[in-house]
C-alpha cells in the first residue's frame, strides 16, 4: 500500500495512510480512516464448458517433458460482462499434483475435469484444493470460474470486484495452478471475450500475439489487476501506457485522458525513459468531482486502478499528485514486507520531485510539504527501525525522511554532481521495476554504484534497524528554507542553498 495524504496542504499535519494489501500491493488513499464502498450487483448465467478447445501454445496432447518447456499454458473464454469464464490448461511434467486459486477465490471454481485422451475424469475440491495425482507427469484440465459471483459475494480487490458491466479480477483469482510450484515457472494464458466486452491485464502481453499474456511465477502469485466487460481500452504514452475504461461516463473525458498522458510523461522525463515497458491504468468512473484512492500493483507486469469522479474537472486533474505517485510506484522491484517502508517512503519523496520538475508543481509547494510532513517519520519512543517498526508515521513519512537524508548526503558528498534520481535511474536500468522482486540489499548495492559514494549503506545501516533520528532542523538550516506562518523563505547565503536549489530545478 501507498499513502494518503491532503490533496491540497494547510497548516494542520498532514495525514498519510496506508491501506492493507498483498506484498505486491502498492496503494494510495486520501485522509479519511475509514472508508466504505456499496454497489448494487447483479447476476448471469454461465456458458457452456470449453471442452476440447487447447490452451493457446500448446497441442491438446502436449503432456509430459515437452509441454515442460512452454510452462503453464491457459485458454481463457469469457462469457458476456465476464460473468463466468471457462478455462481450459495445460501443465508439464512436474509441475505438481494439488492445485489452487487466490485464497478467497476457491468457492467459486467449479466443474474441474482432468482430460486423458479420450477419458474426462471430474475432480472433487477437497479443503480447498483439487487433488490430481495423474498430473504428476504432466496433465491437462478444464474448470469454470464464476466471476460475477466471486464479485458479488467478496467485492475484495484480491478476488473481484463488479463494476457495472465489467468485472475487475486480477489473473491470480481465476487461474488454477500447483499448489507446489516452484519460483520462475512461466506461465502464458489467452483470453477471448464475448462479443461486444474487451479484456484488459496489467501482466505483460505476448508480442505480435493478440490478447496473450505471459509471466513467471513469484512467490504468492500476486498478479496484476485485469477486468472482464463493457470496458474500452485506449493507448497512450507511446505504447507505455494502456488505459481501460470501466463504464460509466465524464463530463470531460478529455481531460482524464489528458491527465494520464501528462502524469505519464513526467514520470518518463524523471527517469529517463518510462520505468516499465507497460502499465494498465483502469479508470472507474464515479459520481463526484474527486480523484479517489490509486492502487499500483505488480509481478510480471504492472497495472494501477483510480477512481474518478465523472465531474471532475481540467483545473483538479491538473492539481492532482496521486497518478504521478502510483506510476513512481512502477519503477521499483517488489521488496519483502519488512522493507515496505522504501517502496512507500520513495514513491513519497519523489513524486513532488517529479511533478515539480515537469512544471505541474512549484518549488515552494515541495519544501512545505516536507516541512510539514517529514516530522511525521522521525521515531517515538520504543521505535526498533524502519524495519521492524511498521507504524503508519515511519512506513511513509519514514520512509521519505531515509530518501530526504540520502539525497541531501550524496549531493553534499558528490559535489553536486549525484543524488537519488542517479539512484532510481540506474535501478531501473538493471531492469528494477515492480514486475520483478528485488532484495533490499541489490537495491542498496545498484544505488550505491550508481552515485560512487556508499551513503544508502550508511543510512540503512542507521535507520534499518534502529531508531536513527534525522536532525530535520539541521538540515533545513543547512539547505536554507523555513516556514515563516505558512510561507516559504529561502536563505541563500546557506552553506547548502545550491543544494537546495539543484533540488527542484529542470533535471538533465
Amino acid at each position: 500500500s501507498s499513502i494518503a495524504r491532503a490533496p491540497a496542504i494547510d497548516h494542520s499535519v498532514v495525514m498519510k495512510r496506508p491501506v492493507p494489501s498483498s506484498s505486491a500491493l502498492r496503494a494510495c488513499a486520501l485522509a479519511p480512516p475509514v472508508l466504505a464502498l456499496a454497489l448494487a450487483l447483479g447476476c448471469a448465467p454461465r456458458p457452456a464448458p470449453l471442452g476440447a478447445r487447447a490452451p493457446v501454445g500448446i497441442a491438446p496432447a502436449a503432456t509430459g517433458s515437452a509441454a515442460g518447456n512452454a510452462g503453464w499454458s491457459y485458454e481463457v473464454v469469457a462469457s458476456p460482462r465476464g460473468e463466468t469464464l471457462s478455462i481450459d490448461a495445460v501443465f508439464p511434467s512436474g509441475s505438481g499434483t494439488s492445485f489452487t486459486v487466490e485464497d478467497g477465490a476457491e468457492a467459486f471454481v467449479r466443474d474441474v475435469v482432468l482430460h486423458e485422451g479420450d477419458r474426462a475424469t471430474p475432480i472433487a475440491e477437497s479443503r480447498e484444493r483439487w487433488l490430481v495425482p495423474n498430473c504428476a507427469s504432466g496433465c491437462r484440465i478444464s474448470y469454470q470460474f464464476a466471476l460475477a459471483e466471486a464479485a458479488r459475494a467478496s467485492h475484495e480487490r484480491s478476488v473481484a470486484r463488479m463494476h457495472g458491466d465489467a468485472v475487475e479480477a486480477p489473473p491470480s483469482s481465476w487461474l488454477l495452478r500447483p499448489l507446489e510450484a516452484a519460483m520462475g515457472v512461466p506461465f502464458r494464458f489467452h483470453v477471448t471475450s464475448a462479443p461486444g466486452d474487451a479484456f484488459a491485464t496489467g501482466v505483460f502481453p505476448v508480442p505480435g500475439l493478440e490478447d496473450t499474456y505471459e509471466g513467471h511465477t513469484v512467490e504468492g502469485f500476486d498478479l496484476p489487476y485485469a477486468a472482464f466487460g463493457r470496458i474500452r481500452r485506449l493507448q497512450l504514452a507511446g505504447g507505455h501506457v494502456e488505459a481501460a475504461m470501466f463504464p460509466g461516463s465524464f463530463h470531460d473525458e478529455p481531460a482524464v485522458i489528458a491527465w494520464i498522458e501528462r502524469s505519464a510523461k513526467a514520470v518518463e522525463a524523471f527517469y529517463g525513459g518510462f520505468p516499465i515497458p507497460r502499465v494498465l491504468v483502469l479508470v472507474q468512473p464515479q459520481p463526484g468531482r474527486k480523484v479517489g484512492f490509486g492502487t499500483t500493483m505488480g509481478s510480471s507486469g504492472a497495472a494501477i486502478e483510480v477512481p474518478v469522479g465523472e465531474g471532475v474537472t481540467p483545473e483538479q486533474l491538473h492539481d492532482d499528485w496521486m497518478l504521478v505517485h502510483e506510476m513512481v510506484h512502477t519503477a521499483l522491484p517488489d521488496l519483502t514486507r519488512r522493507h515496505h517502508w522504501l517502496e512507500e517512503g520513495l514513491a513519497t519523496y519523489l513524486e513532488p520531485l517529479a511533478r515539480v520538475h515537469a512544471g505541474i508543481t512549484k518549488p515552494e509547494q515541495v519544501w512545505r510539504e516536507w516541512m510539514l510532513g517529514m516530522p511525521q517519520g522521525e521515531p517515538e519512543a520504543g521505535d526498533e527501525g524502519l524495519d521492524r517498526t511498521h507504524t503508519w508515521g515511519r512506513t511513509y513519512w519514514g520512509g521519505a525522511l531515509f530518501c530526504l537524508a540520502a539525497d541531501v548526503a550524496i549531493r553534499e558528498r558528490t559535489g553536486g554532481h549525484k543524488s537519488l534520481v542517479d539512484v532510481v535511474r540506474a535501478i531501473v536500468a538493471q531492469g528494477g521495476n515492480i514486475s520483478v522482486s528485488w532484495p533490499i540489499e541489490r537495491v542498496i548495492d545498484v544505488g550505491d554504484a550508481a552515485t560512487g559514494v556508499p551513503v544508502l549503506h550508511e543510512t540503512y545501516a542507521r535507520m534499518g534497524m534502529r531508531p536513527g533520528a534525522v536532525d530535520l532542523p539541521a538540515i533545513w538550516t543547512k539547505l536554507g528554507v523555513h516556514l515563516d506562518h505558512g510561507t516559504v523563505v529561502y536563505d541563500d547565503s546557506a552553506p547548502l542553498a545550491a543544494i537546495r536549489k539543484s533540488m527542484t530545478e529542470p533535471l538533465k
